[in-house]
């Protein structure tokens, strides 16, 4: 039976994969732009189609009936510029090694770790700005979308006044369901056209201390990345470097908001903030689905077999709202043990900026906590909009009242 998402289904998913996951693991579902694709809802499912390596990520290689790929060129995934297809996202093995190895140590623990400072100092200006407001504020626009986005240009080491560009290019390129290839199109030669631009300067003048930098000079003895592989990966660092933890500290707030004593409580034990995200990113991930994958063979998942050359969507929100793997998944519990949870996905392709989207939504919450004990909504929580994404889970607008000055502490 094929399935078409619900007409609530981006303000409230949750209801919808419920219902799936008691039918089966696996469904077929049409998305709004005609692609279609098969559909993986609970818990076990995800995590073996996560890891399944007949289950592949690589567009160069993918398969299948022309009405499928032209649904994918319709919905934008055929419009993508070749040159920002080469990154970890849409390799396979050997390749995905390969490039893993690269880029991994710009993102090993004591490196991101030592960014501390620097996302406390960007928090705190931000934070600042939010007490000279008049009237609401939107804490999406004035500080859940500038933190991350300041962290990953000042990382790249591209003027911050850009963040306002990139946050466009990424809200086009970043979205499967696009009805506007058009639009995709020029999007992502915009990007390309930066990057290249960018690592022409860095090839000029020599490298910096930066990211960008890091991809550029990446390599050993035998290997080094290509241009296109530069200029895909900063892609993918531009785009997954900001939206995952705008989102994260955007549904954070706005959970915390809709449960005052919870906030105010919170406030007087902030040791619990890491308990309290890594919930959140169970509870209200930012990311809903995976990206696309596909089957190279008859694949069976959960009992039901794929056949050779189909579209595979894994609902990490559904996985994560299994009642079968976590008790009253419904419940927002800071308690809870969140071990195993799927946020950041599973196998090969775990989400490789894992730890600095935790460190800034941290750093994030901690000092809105501290800083402002008063904090709250400006609307019904009802009102509030969410983003029409089928990857993303995130607020348009977070409309708040900043009721006194920031707390000193």
């Amino acid at each position: 039976m094929m399935r078409q998402l619900p007409p609530d289904f981006f303000r409230t998913p949750y209801a919808f994969y419920e219902r799936l996951r008691a039918e089966g693991p696996v469904h077929q579902i049409e998305l709004r732009t005609g692609v279609r694709a098969w559909l993986i809802v609970d818990y076990g499912a995800a995590r073996e189609a996560l890891r399944n390596p007949t289950i592949r990520k690589d567009p160069h290689t993918a398969t299948g009936a022309e009405a499928r790929r032209e649904g994918a060129a319709r919905s934008g995934v055929g419009a993508v510029n070749e040159r920002l297809s080469h990154h970890l996202l849409n390799m396979d093995p050997p390749q995905h090694a390969r490039l893993r190895k690269l880029v991994a140590p710009a993102f090993a623990p004591a490196r991101i770790e030592a960014l501390t400072p620097r996302i406390t100092a960007i928090t705190d200006e931000l934070l600042d700005g939010l007490a000279r407001a008049a009237g609401p504020v939107d804490l999406m626009a004035e500080f859940a979308f500038p933190l991350p986005i300041t962290v990953i240009c000042e990382m790249l080491g591209v003027p911050t006044a850009d963040r306002a560009q990139f946050k466009e290019w990424s809200a086009v390129v970043s979205d499967i369901t696009l009805a506007d290839p058009e639009r995709m199109r020029s999007a992502t030669a915009a990007v390309v056209t930066y990057f290249e631009d960018l690592l022409a300067r860095r090839r000029a003048e020599g490298p910096g201390g930066d990211l960008f930098s890091d991809l550029v000079t990446a390599g050993d003895a035998d290997d080094r990345l290509t241009d296109d592989e530069i200029i895909s990966m900063a892609f993918l660092i531009l785009v997954a470097g900001h939206e995952t933890t705008v989102n994260l500290i955007g549904n954070t707030v706005l959970t915390l908001l809709s449960d005052p004593p919870r906030y105010a409580a919170l406030r007087e034990d902030l040791d619990r903030v890491p308990a309290l995200v890594e919930e959140m990113l169970r509870f209200e991930g930012p990311v809903n689905m995976a990206t696309l994958r596909y089957t190279t063979v008859p694949t069976v998942i959960g009992e039901t077999e794929i056949p050779a050359g189909e579209f595979v969507l894994v609902a990490l929100g559904s996985a994560n709202h299994d009642e079968r793997h976590f008790a009253a998944p419904e419940i927002f519990d800071t308690e809870r043990n969140t071990n195993g949870h799927l946020a950041f996905g599973h196998g090969i392709h775990f989400c490789l900026g894992a730890g600095l989207a935790r460190l800034e939504a941290r750093v994030a919450i901690s000092r809105l906590l501290d800083r402002y004990p008063d904090l709250r909504l400006a609307v019904d929580a009802d009102e509030i909009a969410w983003r029409e994404s089928v990857l993303f889970r995130g607020v348009q607008d977070l409309p708040v009242e900043v009721t006194k000055a920031p707390a000193l502490r």
